[in-house]
């Protein structure tokens, strides 16, 4: 009788924590719709809402409400499908969600034949958006254009990072500490993971590869549980896409195109939120479709269209020992010996940095990226504990790209751009390839000089002038692909690998259709 009860209360705890304030529900005063967009019709929008006074911007989500008839409904189901879920026969079968609820309306049709099929579907909706679902924020979840998804504790707004209108608040807000854990907590026992007081902090993957980080309750926060989830993109942005947004040009993309090829290693650097992964991803859709590529990550954020791509995530350990630690130095270590030719690592901040010099020292191309502001800082950190690189490995990284949020000066938005793209000589020098005039948003670029196109000629018996008509060749490719609006990271996959194996054919397709 206990657990029915403690059942009930939970259920009742957790129907509680999806209902959004009937408050938040009105568009508030002075505040006007400047643009409107589905998320899931017909049952969620968003209205993009602006105040002239203020110069605030609002993201209102905008869903169909249950009426009474339609929320006994949804409360019924609900318990319907958490017994479901319970019993042995639903876990052995290892139905989906969909899956589980069509048996469930088939084994109790005589209770819900008579309600009409849009009130049922408007249940349905609230039943995969709360149980399979993340509840409240769900509707963020299906937006493209959100990034980051961002809660610091209850009665206060969720935040977003929307590609157009930068961080703005939600309608949406969480109204109890209670609800707000009973959610955190599901998320995290969800993906195979555990929180509590004991162990207050956790940075995992969710379904839908998007990664969340969670500081629960009071333990290291006075404000109480808060997180953030960085959204996952389904189809990652290429090369064609990041030179739309301009955070790259032609050249740099031909060039990085270049050096991927001849097996130049790469470092990514930036800030929190620079779009690091988000070139990491591009630069590494250029490999050579025969090359293997063995990737290495904390949580899994590397989605790449490579046939022969290995993809390796560490493990924390067990118990208050940790016990069962496997973590990034260990799956490096495990990597090279797999004979791959580009290691690819999410993050470098530790000892498996020595490691992925020494597999650069032998031979294989290394990709990665780095928590720093520029390319002298991250010099810098590199030498330092924990990491301890020696002054004379460090010129075997050949290029570093710094990524930075910029302002736009005529919208006053924020966008990316590749600041800096420079070639690494030694621990105290290097070439600027390229550099970002802020004044013109022009990419200047000093390739007479290039150290790496001269590695490449001498390595290769080529002179200088067939490395640079090369390179023209590359800057055409990538221009015919930019405007014929080829920017699929799949097709773009395809035309990389068209060309390293039959260039000549690709070239006439292009001519053929210039014409």
């Amino acid at each position: 009788m206990k657990d029915k009860t403690r059942q009930t209360n939970e259920t009742e705890s957790f129907l509680a924590s999806q209902v959004i304030d009937e408050d938040q529900t009105r568009i508030p005063l002075g505040y006007e719709i400047v643009k409107n967009y589905p998320l899931q019709p017909p049952f969620s929008y968003v209205n993009i809402l602006y105040n002239t006074e203020k110069s605030t911007y609002l993201y209102f989500v905008d869903e169909s409400k249950l009426n009474p008839e339609e929320t006994a409904i949804f409360q019924k189901l609900h318990r319907l499908i958490e017994e479901s879920l319970e019993s042995p026969t639903g876990i052995k079968n290892n139905h989906s969600f969909d899956d589980q609820l069509n048996m469930v309306l088939k084994e109790n049709e005589k209770i819900f034949s008579d309600k009409s099929s849009a009130g049922m579907e408007k249940v349905k909706y609230y039943l995969r958006r709360d149980v399979n679902g993340f509840g409240i924020i769900d509707p963020l979840m299906h937006d493209v254009s959100i990034e980051d998804i961002s809660c610091s504790g209850i009665d206060k707004p969720i935040f977003i990072w929307h590609r157009n209108y930068d961080s703005i608040p939600t309608n949406i807000r969480y109204q109890s500490h209670e609800n707000l854990n009973a959610f955190v907590s599901r998320i995290v026992f969800r993906a195979g993971k555990h929180i509590s007081s004991a162990f207050p902090i956790s940075d995992l993957a969710l379904q839908g590869n998007h990664r969340i980080s969670v500081l629960y309750q009071k333990e290291v926060t006075p404000k109480g549980t808060s997180f953030t989830i960085r959204k996952f993109k389904e189809d990652p942005y290429t090369v064609i896409d990041l030179i739309k947004f301009g955070t790259i040009s032609l050249q740099i993309a031909a060039y990085l195109w270049m050096l991927i090829e001849s097996k130049m290693s790469f470092i990514i650097i930036g800030a929190t939120g620079s779009g690091k992964t988000t070139i990491l991803n591009a630069i590494t859709g250029l490999v050579h479709p025969d090359y293997k590529i063995f990737s290495v990550e904390d949580v899994a954020e590397i989605n790449i269209n490579h046939e022969n791509w290995f993809t390796l995530v560490s493990r924390s350990g067990f118990g208050l020992g940790g016990e069962g630690e496997i973590g990034m130095y260990d799956l490096i270590k495990a990597g090279v010996r797999h004979r791959p030719d580009y290691i690819v690592v999410g993050e470098i901040r530790g000892s498996e940095a020595y490691v992925m010099f020494q597999a650069m020292a032998t031979g294989h191309g290394g990709l990665c990226t780095m928590h720093a502001d520029s390319l002298e800082s991250a010099v810098k950190r590199l030498q330092q504990k924990p990491m301890d690189i020696p002054p004379a490995y460090i010129s075997l990284m050949n290029c570093a790209v710094v990524i930075k949020r910029v302002k736009e000066n005529a919208t006053g938005q924020s966008s990316r751009r590749a600041i800096a793209v420079s070639e690494i000589v030694s621990s105290e020098s290097s070439h600027a390839a390229f550099s970002w005039n802020p004044k013109t948003d022009y990419f200047d670029d000093d390739l007479q000089d290039s150290i790496m196109f001269k590695r490449m000629a001498d390595a290769t018996g080529r002179d200088l002038r067939e490395i640079t008509d090369e390179y023209q060749k590359r800057i055409l490719i990538i221009k015919w692909m930019l405007e014929s609006d080829i920017r699929n990271y799949k097709k773009v996959a395809e035309i990389v690998g068209k060309y390293y194996r039959d260039p000549d054919s690709l070239m006439q397709k292009m001519e053929a259709g210039a014409r």
